[in-house]
């Protein structure tokens, strides 16, 4: 049996759900049988999916230690061998724990209860004395010395670390020092590039005909996030951004719809979350249609399908060029051979672009007003078709090295 933390289907997030299918569906390709895959539930729940039947356990730091999908609870569960915990069950009875940290999570930016959640996750697994493999992630940075310090020692006990960038590379490289392995401490692509794709069961009809039907006008899509623009003038100064994300994002908009009368943008959310959320996808959707006001009609459409991850990229690989600040959802894109241009609000984008090869394709929000951004994103448009060109040569040789990587990751494990 295999465990995976750090990856739960059932944030909204689809860029974390796309790292928890693609995990799952390579493993199980690869003759994995029985998967425990920790979620926000309760206990121990079955579910079927259509890559591989797994089981749910619930896992969340909370402060109601009494509750059975406690974290703490789990983790001294764990310690003195007792069996109140599912969690703590799961990972008694693997061969292996993997963990994906999110994505981009193992690091103490985000505040002392996220990285506290992924130190615990951990060390569930090794104070249990089970083997711990660190799937393909960013690293860091730590601006804490101590934390950095409790990050080494997690990475020394770690029986595989996978890293999905140079800079979390390096990192890792510095960590180790001497106990650094080669055979071990790899550095990799982003799993995600080798998420399934799915058709959607049902989408509004005009949306399924412009995706699914012969067309003579280019049809574009965007991800406007609501984790930049809905608390605009927070995120601004969180990412030093050169511009309010609501300006760029209308600015992109405009300077697509401007450039080509023909053209027809969808807005497409990757983070699913209630509308008065502030990480609502949807919302910051809605709120750009409203800002461009005559200028969208008939021409912007908004997918306001809660799609699946698996779904998405269906969705995405049908566009003629895509843009977009969720990382995850730019991968979708451009792994399915779609002109892609990312909106990077951190190093974690050009990171992993740079990675898969396609480092030039990144506007950086922290350097790009919302004038310059949309020039930028002008230029990118227009050269869809040879960027398309060289992404048609790109991601056969990119999806194989993912396979390669899953083999080893499996062979690591024990499949």
């Amino acid at each position: 049996m295999l465990t995976l933390f750090n990856a739960a289907p059932d944030t909204g997030n689809q860029g974390v759900s796309a790292l928890c299918h693609s995990a799952v569906a390579g493993l199980a390709r690869r003759g994995a049988a029985n998967i425990a895959v920790a979620d926000h539930g309760r206990g121990q729940r079955r579910a079927r999916w259509e890559h591989a039947n797994v089981d749910l356990v619930g896992l969340t730091n909370t402060r109601r230690f009494w509750r059975s999908d406690s974290l703490k609870r789990a983790y001294l569960c764990a310690r003195i061998g007792a069996g109140g915990s599912a969690a703590a069950r799961a990972v008694a009875r693997s061969q292996a724990v993997l963990d994906i940290s999110g994505g981009d999570s193992f690091t103490d930016l985000y505040g002392y209860q996220r990285f506290q959640t992924m130190v615990l996750t951990k060390r569930l697994a090794l104070d249990s004395g089970v083997p711990l493999i660190l799937l393909p992630q960013k690293l860091g940075p730590f601006q804490n010395p101590e934390n950095f310090e409790t990050a080494k020692e997690i990475l020394r006990r770690a029986s595989a670390v996978w890293v999905r960038d140079f800079d979390s590379f390096r990192l890792l490289q510095t960590a180790l020092a001497e106990n650094f392995d080669p055979d071990r401490h790899r550095l990799g692509v982003d799993i995600a590039i080798a998420l399934p794709e799915r058709r959607p069961d049902e989408l509004p009809r005009l949306l399924m005909r412009m995706l699914s039907e012969p067309r003579a006008y280019p049809l574009v899509g965007l991800n406007v996030s609501g984790l930049l623009c809905n608390q605009a003038d927070m995120a601004r100064r969180n990412f030093s951004l050169a511009d309010a994300h609501p300006a760029q994002a209308q600015a992109v908009a405009e300077a697509l719809l401007k450039t080509d009368a023909s053209l027809r943008l969808v807005l497409i959310p990757h983070v699913h979350r209630p509308l008065g959320d502030p990480e609502s996808d949807l919302a910051a959707a809605n709120g750009l249609v409203a800002r461009l006001g005559p200028l969208a009609e008939d021409r912007v459409h908004v997918l306001s399908d809660s799609l699946s991850a698996m779904e998405l990229k269906w969705v995405l690989a049908r566009l003629d060029w895509f843009a977009g600040a969720r990382m995850h959802a730019t991968i979708g894109a451009f792994s399915s051979g779609v002109a892609t241009l990312g909106l990077g609000y951190s190093d974690k984008v050009r990171g992993v672009f740079q990675e898969c090869g396609f480092g030039t394709e990144v506007a950086d929000l922290r350097l790009l007003n919302a004038r310059q951004l949309a020039e930028r994103t002008v230029v990118s448009f227009l050269n869809r078709t040879l960027m398309r060109a060289n992404l048609a040569r790109r991601v056969e040789g990119l999806q194989a090295r993912a396979s390669r990587e899953m083999d080893q990751i499996a062979r690591q494990v024990g499949v």
